[in-house]
């Protein structure tokens, strides 16, 4: 998932399922959430026993003291300022960083500290959970037979276009294009990039890797690691997009009968697409979104700049919902047993809301960050069930 990205980021994955319900109209972030009562959302949980919470919190508790502390937040239509944000944080780490307290201590205390709004959803209250990783890639920095596919930085000719400063009313609020004369058009298409070749040779490649699907993949996700062969790994991150629209190729996959929703996951998908080579450029190229990288060697990094905590970080729909916020995730989570999924188990567990991607809009979307490796990568190819999201802030 930015991972600041108005991306597919990293936020976004193969999948927008044709079985999920129309989202709500919610355009403003006032209306994406409604006050609720801790005895009406259920007992607060954590199925991790907040292992790792306190770090993913400080992270956003860094972001918050960065910010003018009048800077405002909606939780729903409630107004917060981002010291009210830091107070929130502040408050929640003594409570789950409280060695005298037990387990369910620390549960009651939240309980009586903090108020709770819950995300309208897709409807009821309802959203669609699903997850993302980090994926690894072998690459080279050199081209040769084997590593001939390449990852582009940002190109310099990608012009940006704010229509905030043209009114309201408009769809969007940025365009991204090139210059054609004295014209503005869009960007170069995922087609002319990869297939057609509109940005060879302008040295705009930063690594040349062995598999195009790797590459999709890597997009799809937003950021990853790179292993160079000579001991080294790598981040690389997103460095933004030709602004094309996104579109799911698993979707396209179900819609053209190639593939079924019960039977679809990441994992299929890409079975799909190295067993019917043939068809690969036309599947690629539904989704005309493309996403460009930077290399670099720290962590990846959600929308508010700071370091991904597996299991804990969260993308939604950054217009909606606040960055930063300290939150509480009920869903389903895969049960693996010997690299298999064999069940789902329902889970509560408290998040911090710290990515956003360009699949996840609006307010009955959340994408839950796994992660790298085998075991991240079935989670979060897998991860599409209905949950509720919350949000918490202290009493006042």
């Amino acid at each position: 998932m930015s991972i600041k990205k108005i991306l597919v980021t990293g936020i976004a994955f193969f999948l927008l399922f044709a079985c999920a319900r129309p989202p709500l109209t919610v355009t403003k972030p006032e209306e994406a959430m409604t006050p609720v009562s801790w005895w009406r959302a259920g007992a607060p949980a954590d199925d991790m026993e907040f292992r790792e919470m306190a770090t993913a919190a400080r992270q956003s508790l860094e972001y918050y003291k960065k910010l003018p502390q009048d800077v405002a937040f909606f939780l729903g239509p409630d107004r917060v300022s981002a010291l009210d944000m830091v107070v929130t944080l502040q408050n929640f780490l003594l409570i789950i960083e409280n060695d005298s307290l037990s387990f369910d201590q620390k549960i009651e205390r939240i309980k009586r500290d903090f108020v709770l709004y819950r995300s309208v959803g897709a409807g009821g209250g309802k959203v669609l959970v699903t997850g993302y990783y980090e994926p690894i890639l072998s690459c080279r920095l050199a081209v040769d037979e084997t590593f001939r596919f390449p990852l582009y930085r940002k190109p310099d000719d990608i012009i940006e276009i704010d229509l905030t400063q043209f009114g309201t009313g408009f769809p969007k609020d940025k365009l991204f294009g090139r210059l054609d004369g004295k014209k503005i058009i869009p960007y170069y298409s995922r087609e002319e990039i990869d297939q057609k070749k509109m940005l060879s040779g302008k040295g705009l490649e930063i690594l040349w890797c062995t598999d195009i699907i790797d590459i999709y993949v890597l997009q799809v996700q937003g950021s990853g690691k790179v292993d160079l062969g000579d001991g080294n790994i790598m981040s690389v991150l997103y460095d933004g997009q030709n602004g094309r629209p996104y579109k799911s190729i698993g979707k396209y996959l179900i819609d053209t009968g190639a593939m079924t929703k019960e039977n679809m996951s990441m994992q299929a998908v890409r079975e799909y697409l190295r067993s019917h080579p043939e068809k690969l450029n036309e599947i690629l190229r539904q989704n005309q979104s493309y996403v460009f990288f930077r290399l670099d060697t720290g962590p990846s990094l959600g929308n508010i700049g700071v370091p991904l905590t597996p299991g804990r970080s969260i993308a939604t729909d950054s217009k909606l919902f606040p960055k930063g916020a300290l939150g509480m995730l009920a869903a389903q989570k895969p049960v693996i047993e010997n690299g298999v999924i064999k069940s789902w188990a329902p889970f509560t567990r408290f998040v911090m809301n710290q990515d956003t991607g360009g699949a996840i809009k609006g307010p009955g979307r959340v994408d839950l960050f796994f992660g790298q490796g085998p075991e991240a990568e079935l989670s979060a190819g897998n991860l599409q069930h209905e949950g509720e999201l919350y949000f918490l802030v202290r009493k006042k």
